[in-house]
């Protein structure tokens, strides 16, 4: 489904990425590890088109998404959703959650007009958030009621991979193993998940295969 080739990227002198290729699969939760600073976002960057890489390339359904000499395709990149460490910092502090979904829904034309609400409904359940939150604003959220609107932003957009960067790192034991109980849910048997995490035994857990972010190379290791 989703490959990397080759991949190379600098950022001045510093060597992140040296040729390194990967293979993600439809059904697969797969696992990147490695130490802080090895490169583990700057990858999800790259797949997520806000980084250039400055040779290799990245193939969605055997077709190019961006490489050396091509552009990030937005439109088919949208194929790829992240969720960040720190998922407050992607929602507008001055605009309620109920505005930023529905926002979201008419840019992307997610439902035909006059069923944005029932989409949003139906979006909530899903993450498991009661209504009442559309009105508040980000400041007014906990950490874990923040985590699962980044993930119904995610979701909305109906991702073949969705990218966890650390995305349950400053939460609680139980709310992150609840956060990657309903993601393993609500995963098809055409979407993937890539999840970033310092945490070994996390991705032993739940990962069916992993990969390993070492001296600007990606290792493939059993989980």
């Amino acid at each position: 489904m989703i490959r990397g080739e080759h991949l190379t990227k600098h950022y001045g002198k510093q060597c992140i990425l040296e040729n390194a290729g990967f293979s993600i699969l439809p059904g697969e939760i797969i696992g990147l590890t490695g130490a802080s600073g090895s490169g583990k976002s700057t990858l999800a960057r790259l797949l997520c088109g806000l980084e250039k890489p400055e040779a290799g390339r990245i193939l969605l359904d055997d077709t190019v998404l961006v490489s050396e000499t091509q552009t990030y395709d937005r439109k088919r990149g949208l194929a790829i959703q992240p969720v960040w460490q720190q998922p407050a910092a992607s929602l507008d502090p001055v605009q309620r959650v109920g505005s930023g979904l529905r926002e979201l829904i008419r840019c992307h034309k997610l439902a035909p007009k006059g069923q944005e609400a029932q989409r949003i409904h139906a979006i909530l359940q899903d993450v498991g958030l009661d209504e009442e939150i559309l009105g508040h604003f980000p400041h007014q959220v906990s950490g874990g009621e923040a985590q699962r609107i980044a993930l119904a932003r995610a979701l909305l957009l109906k991702p073949r991979l969705l990218i966890l960067d650390e995305a349950t790192s400053m939460l609680d034991v139980t709310t992150q193993a609840n956060i990657l109980a309903l993601v393993k849910s609500l995963m098809t048997q055409d979407s993937a998940v890539l999840l970033i995490s310092h945490d070994a035994e996390l991705v032993q857990y739940i990962c069916s295969r992993q990969y390993v972010l070492e001296d600007h190379q990606l290792w493939e290791v059993q989980p």
